[in-house]
């Protein structure tokens, strides 16, 4: 009975394997750690350059076709360079999905419950690289096995964190420009994911994603329900500006991915001992399932 039981799952992660990759969780955790290890990554900063580099340097390894779009932003009436970080794979399939988040981190922990951190940059392993890590696990693991369906485009947003509370449009300036000077052929799909290594995750409805693509969060949290990921909640719980929303305004069919209850978030405890390897890969696995058509 249980060598049946042994064959029985082995054969279930078989047949899995054979349609959609395994999303490997703790590779996608080192390159959340990997992050941080660079330090507070904020705009302008030596460790978001280098931060850029490392990015670049994985997408590079997977064979991508990159781009660096470069654009420019006043923030409290100082000039910020941005770097938008744009990864094509398979370029020549037509139909496509966007997956993006950004690697900008917050530059002051002004959440913090200790005042006199206000001003000091925070790490940001939830809040962005764990958005970053899966992004480039499925880099990896595409390079490796090609959509049948889909090309895939990875882009990484930079100055999203670096907004005033309560003032919308001085967040998300790296997808606000990326979304503005789109030109081409949408993508049938757009996925932001953010804020989703929590290791007390849980992903409800972001307000914006479903009464804009009420069909693509549809089938995004009914393929995390067929894969028992209880982390996906499905009922509406936020209404958040965040990345897919330049995307919306523009015309993409976009959802964001979010946990907006995080208890650390733009505070100086948000690093890795937070997250977790296993939100991740409830993420990063229900994404490949929509990448695959599985």
């Amino acid at each position: 009975m249980i060598k049946f039981l042994k064959l029985l799952v082995l054969s279930s992660l078989f047949s899995c394997g054979n349609s959609v990759p395994i999303f490997d969780a703790e590779r996608s955790f080192d390159f959340l750690e990997k992050q941080c290890e660079l330090g507070p990554r904020f705009p302008n900063s030596a460790e978001i350059q280098l931060c850029r580099d490392f990015i670049i340097n994985e997408l590079e390894n997977c064979g991508a076709e990159i781009q660096q779009q470069k654009f420019s932003a006043i923030i409290d009436e100082k000039k910020i360079n941005g770097v938008n970080i744009i990864a094509k794979f398979y370029p020549q399939m037509s139909r496509r999905i966007l997956l993006g988040a950004h690697y900008d981190t917050r530059p002051f922990a002004d959440k913090d419950p200790n005042p006199e951190n206000h001003k000091t940059p925070i790490i940001g392993a939830n809040d962005a690289a764990s958005g970053v890590a899966v992004l480039l696990e499925i880099g990896k693991i595409i390079s490796q096995k090609q959509p049948q369906q889909f090309g895939i485009d990875l882009v990484f947003f930079d100055l999203e964190d670096s907004g005033i509370y309560g003032d919308n449009e001085t967040w998300c300036l790296g997808s606000t420009y990326f979304a503005e000077n789109y030109f081409s052929e949408k993508p049938e799909k757009a996925i932001v994911v953010d804020m989703i290594g929590d290791e007390n995750l849980e992903i409800f409805i972001e307000s914006f994603s479903y009464h804009n693509s009420p069909n693509l969060v549809k089938e995004i949290w009914q393929k995390a329900k067929l894969l028992n990921f209880d982390e996906f909640k499905f009922k509406i719980k936020y209404r958040i500006y965040d990345d897919h929303f330049p995307l919306i305004k523009n015309g993409f069919n976009a959802v964001d991915i979010i946990d907006f209850d995080f208890s650390d978030w733009h505070t100086l405890a948000d690093k890795p001992d937070k997250c977790s390897p296993k939100s991740l890969n409830a993420v990063g696995q229900t994404l490949l399932h929509i990448i695959y058509g599985e």
